[in-house]
């Protein structure tokens, strides 16, 4: 007689990356938007031989801070991947408490930057816009350190980190996006100016 065929335990279905997926490319195609706008209207000003920010009132330095201070959040973030795949809470706690550290400094950087340069939001046109995508990337990056902390919380809570791993992989990927969107701000305004 044949043994019997035992099935597999089912799959758990990737519903939650499926629709991380799809809302994070919503948020980058309306940053792709505005960088769309910014970017031509910034070209077709200087073209006309304006000027498009008053000089010295984009500095380098903060923008370069929050860009390092990002890159080593997405290096923590893949820890917290890696940990929660191998079933490392230790790691795991470390890795999301620091990813979510890095995102308030990156958030109290900018603030503060804001605060320094001192041009009102509707100064002209270019602070108009650079204060509505700035914004919205701090939107963003607090929307990311909310999520990595209720992720913290949920470790913390004596979830199965392993079984649960999609979570982790879902804020990874919202958080490469939140990366990826700064880095083409940091080019683009902060460098390009």
């Amino acid at each position: 007689m044949a043994d019997p065929v035992v099935p597999a335990p089912p799959v758990r279905p990737s519903t939650l990356m499926v629709g991380t997926t799809l809302a994070t490319g919503a948020v980058v195609m309306f940053f792709a938007g505005l960088f769309a706008v910014y970017f031509s209207m910034r070209a077709d000003t200087m073209a006309w031989g304006s000027e498009w920010f008053p000089e010295g009132a984009i500095q380098l330095s903060p923008g370069g801070m929050n860009m390092a201070t990002l890159v080593v959040a997405t290096v923590t973030m893949a820890w917290a991947v890696h940990s929660v795949a191998g079933n490392d809470r230790i790691h795991a706690y470390l890795a999301l408490a620091l990813t979510a550290v890095m995102g308030i400094a990156m958030i109290n950087q900018t603030v503060f930057y804001f605060n320094d340069i001192g041009l009102p939001i509707d100064y002209s046109t270019s602070t108009t816009l650079l204060f509505t995508i700035v914004g919205a990337h701090l939107v963003m990056v607090g929307i990311g350190v909310l999520w990595v902390g209720l992720l913290l919380l949920r470790a913390l809570g004596g979830q199965d980190t392993r079984r649960h791993r999609d979570l982790v992989s879902a804020a990874a990927l919202y958080w490469y996006a939140t990366v990826a969107v700064y880095a083409v701000m940091w080019v683009g305004i902060y460098i390009g100016k």
